[in-house]
Parts: C-alpha cells; structure tokens; sequence
C-alpha cells in the first residue's frame, strides 16, 4: 500500500479524544433525567426503558453503513455530522411533549453517537504507528470511561442548583458546539491511497481476523451495561452502592493508560488473557457474598480490567485491518459494542427475575463472569492466532488548517 507523505502534517488525538469524552458526558448527563421527563408525560416503565433500547438500536442499524460510508468519504464529515446530530437531540428532548417525536430525538442521539464513536475510532486507529497504538487506545478508552463518570455527576449538581431539568440539557449542547468547532478548525482529513483491491471496504463477513476483536466489543458492552443498569438493584445500601460504583469507575480510569503502554511493549495476547482471567475471577468470586471491604477490591478489579477490554480490542482490529478499511470495520466494532449494550441487560435481568431476589447477585456476576470464562477458553484454543501482515499507519494530509502544536 503507498503511503501519503507525512512531511509538515500534523494529527492532534487530543480533538478526537475530546469528542468521545463529550458525547460520554452528555449520556451520563441525560439519562439520569430522561425517566423524569417521559413520566411527566405519562409513559410507565416499559416505555421508559424502550427509549433506551430505540437509541441503542439506531446505533447498532447505523454503525456499519457509517462505517463504509467514512472509507469513501472521511472521518471529519462524519464527526462533524456526527456532533451536530447529538446537539440537535439534546436541544429538543427536553422541550418534547409528545412521545413518538421523543423517540424520533432519541433515534437523533443515536445516530450522532453511532457517528461520532466510528469516526473516531477509524482516526485513532489509521494514525497510530504500530509501537504507540495501545497508548492512543488506551487514552481514548479513558476519554470514553471519564465523560462516562464525570456526566451523572455534573447533570446532577446542575439540576440540584438550578432545579430546572433543561439546563443539565444545555451543558451537554454547549459541551458538542465546542467539540464541533474544534473539530472544524483542527482536525485534518487522514488520507490513504485505496487500491483497487481495498476499496469497496470490509464486508458484511465476518472473516476471522475480525473475530476476537468484534468478540471483544460485544463483551465489554454487555458486562459493562449489564453492570451499570442492575447493580443499582442489588441489596446494597445507598452508601455502599455509591462508594462501590466509585471505586469500580476511577479503577477503570486509572488503569487505561498503564495497559496501553503494556499492550505497546508485551503485545494484546498475554494482556488479554490476564486480564479476562482476572474478571472471570473477580466476577465469579462476588457471587460468594464476601464481606464488603472485600467487594470494593473485587469492583476495583471489575473496573480496571473490564474498562481494558475495549482499547484492547480497538488496538487488535486496527492491526488486523488495512488503513483503507478502517471506516467499515469500527463501524463493525460499534455495532457489536451496541449488541451487547442492548442485550446485556435484558438477558442478564431476565435471569435475575427467574432466580429471585434471594440470588440476583449470583446471576448477575455469575452471568458476566461465565461469558468472559467462555472468551478465555476461545482463546485458549488458539482461536485468536490469524496470519495477516499488521498494516503501517498513513499519515494525515492537510485540511487547510495548521493544526496547533
């Protein structure tokens, strides 16, 4: 594959990092409120929880059309178009009455989100020399877990100080225009030279190279999903429960960076295995009701290596598959987050309904650990050793505008 030259080009990750952060801000914000505002409307609970599953599943029906769509037409388009969708929706759900159009909004949210993680996924991975890709991952999965953190918390004390449940809304629409800008005067256009072989993008197919990496977001959207909807219903105490969801966040924070950098050095197969093993570990043991203190270090163990697994799997798919394909195989890689984003928790709830309350807990982690247990074992088998030629990353050509340093 010919290399477009690098000469006096730039490509800032710090914007692309910046527009995942946002869109994880603006979720973490939102959700919290979005029961509140479909209630005083009248919709019961099934209703509210289908809003959640229509946004997901424009994500999941998006993501792969967008992804092909990026290899023929770029990544800066689709962040831009990606950002102004999200704001869109976040400016009108709160002034929305009628449901149906609330739904349309959350189908908005979607495609924005569907947009704005494939676009930069595609950047991330198609700029990354091969020795510093785990890093640039890594940070990019901690941009994701932060604006994951920081969203329920800033939407919270913004509601609590203004008592007006539009405004948590207007932060996160502020939050996208900044991001948008940016993105306009900063971010320039990563070319690749498509040969004739590679220019009609990654199929529909499955092909093995792409197995372990697409296994891998779908693992980590299920677990992490899963996690974040059921554990609120467990018998834990306000208290406990906060200070464990705490715990279990800023391990995942902390460690993304460290595993980049090990990725980097020692490659994704001894790092994948520890760290499956570990949450398979830590997963099964808290189906034993140990002590509490006991279960802050499980859900230290829990966040830090489950919040791994997606940069892991990000850094594998980009190794795997040629710069000019990029676009259609993270789109592949969202719609699989997506998947097991939607059926984590009504899998893993339906579960925990059919055991009782007595054993919600064993089912819930049970359920989690197993199906990371099942990947451990794949991979045992070899499952993951393919024989493809890592590709070179391709430089970025200018967009017209310096970028800074």
């Amino acid at each position: 594959m010919q290399q477009v030259p690098s000469t006096h080009v730039r490509h800032p990750m710090w914007p692309i990092y910046l527009c995942v952060a946002v869109t994880a801000l603006g979720i973490g914000i939102i959700n919290p409120l979005i029961p509140h505002l479909l209630e005083q409307n009248g919709a019961d609970e099934f209703i509210v929880g289908l809003s959640t599953s229509v946004m997901f599943a424009s994500l999941v029906l998006t993501g792969m059309p967008i992804g092909r769509t990026i290899d023929k037409f770029g990544i800066r388009l689709f962040l831009i178009v990606g950002l102004i969708s999200y704001t869109v929706a976040m400016l009108a759900m709160p002034w929305t009455n009628n449901i149906p159009l609330f739904f349309m909004w959350r189908i908005f949210e979607g495609i924005g989100w569907s947009c704005v993680w494939t676009a930069a996924e595609t950047y991330v991975s198609r700029v990354s020399s091969p020795a510093q890709r785990g890093h640039n991952t890594a940070v990019y999965g901690m941009s994701l877990a932060s604006g994951t953190a920081a969203g329920p918390i800033i939407g919270t004390a913004v509601y609590e100080w203004t008592k007006n449940p539009v405004h948590p809304f207007l932060v996160a629409v502020a939050a996208a225009i900044v991001a948008t800008v940016i993105v306009v005067l900063v971010v320039p256009e990563p070319h690749v030279a498509h040969t004739e072989h590679e220019s009609g993008g990654v199929s529909f197919k499955i092909t093995r190279p792409l197995i372990l990496p697409l296994a891998i977001a779908f693992l980590y959207g299920y677990g992490t999903l899963s996690l974040v909807s059921l554990l609120p219903t467990l018998n834990y105490s306000n208290w406990e429960l906060g200070t464990l969801i705490s715990v279990t966040v800023i391990a995942n924070i902390v460690a993304q960076v460290p595993i980049g950098r090990m990725l980097d050095r020692y490659g994704y197969r001894p790092l994948l295995i520890g760290s499956l093993s570990l949450l398979s570990a830590a997963a099964l043991f808290s189906t034993l009701h140990p002590p509490f203190l006991l279960t802050l270090f499980l859900g230290m163990l829990l966040g830090a290596f489950a919040g791994t697994l997606y940069p892991i799997g990000l850094a594998v798919l980009a190794a795997r598959v040629p710069p000019a394909k990029l676009g259609g195989a993270s789109g592949m890689f969202t719609v699989c987050y997506g998947l097991g984003s939607f059926v984590g928790p009504a899998l893993t709830g339906g579960v925990m309904a059919m055991v009782g309350d007595k054993h919600s807990d064993q089912a819930l982690f049970g359920t989690i650990g197993c199906l990371v247990l099942a990947l451990l074992g794949l991979m045992m088998t070899g499952i993951d050793r393919v024989n493809v030629k890592e590709e070179h990353p391709v430089s970025v050509a200018s967009s017209g505008i310096k970028p800074p340093m």
